[in-house]
């Protein structure tokens, strides 16, 4: 086994625990796993794991390209990742939008994200393992071996609405790519929450995600006060409806 990427999951809390032995524990029979990507307040929070495999064991999903959004310069691009695209240990950053885990077929399963840390490691020279790490939550979109998050709607939404300004608004792509992934968590938060405050009917047509961003919402202006002040004050410059 490698050990120079082996140590805790990152991250300012006491995160405890080897992340490459336990993802490689939690993917022994898996192609990949979302472990608590709704719950960001838990330890050691979201995170998405996957094993690339030089042959498909044929017993759930067998990944060979994942591809996710990273921020370079200010502006966004599409990275992928293979058994041989990145030396590894590896720890690098990923940012918001969509993560597609593809496998041989091709079929895919789809997640989205704020942003965090992705490392990587192998073990023996074979498998090639990742995780996706955030302080933000990390949730099912569509997939082949998934159903849709709760939150994926409202998430996914908020991040078309994003777009807006990345394509209008001079300075916007490369203020959102620096700003904190859970700093951008919080402009999604009270987005959100202003929506609701507008629309009785939407508040009750969609409760548990009304009373999860309020939930959230609170949590972070208490323990992450920076980080929810700099996503006001993006939300308000960057001025979305």
């Amino acid at each position: 086994m490698t050990t120079p990427g082996a140590g805790p999951w990152p991250g300012s809390l006491e995160w405890g625990g080897d992340w490459l032995t336990e993802t490689a524990g939690a993917l022994a029979n898996l192609g990949f796993e979302l472990r608590d990507g709704s719950s960001p307040d838990h330890v050691p929070g979201p995170r998405l794991m996957v094993a690339l495999r030089p042959a498909p064991t044929f017993e759930h999903f067998d990944p060979e390209l994942v591809t996710h959004w990273r921020a370079d310069g200010g502006r966004g691009r599409v990275a992928e990742v293979t058994r041989r695209s990145l030396g590894v240990p590896a720890h690098v950053p990923w940012s918001w939008g969509p993560i597609r885990v593809m496998d041989r077929v091709p079929v895919r399963n789809e997640f989205l994200g704020f942003g965090g840390s992705l490392l990587v490691d192998a073990i023996d020279g074979e498998t090639t393992y990742l995780a996706f790490t955030s302080r933000a939550p990390i949730v099912r979109a569509a997939g082949h071996s998934q159903d849709p998050d709760p939150l994926e709607d409202e998430i996914g939404a908020f991040f078309a609405r994003l777009m807006v300004p990345v394509d209008y608004q001079e300075g916007a792509e490369a203020r959102i790519a620096a700003a904190d992934p859970e700093a951008l968590y919080a402009v999604f938060l009270e987005h959100s929450l202003r929506r609701f405050r507008r629309s009785r009917s939407l508040r009750t047509a969609e409760a548990d995600v009304a009373r999860f961003a309020d939930h959230e919402s609170r949590r972070l202006a208490r323990d992450r006060p920076a980080q929810h002040e700099e996503g006001l004050a993006l939300l308000d410059w960057l001025e979305l409806t």
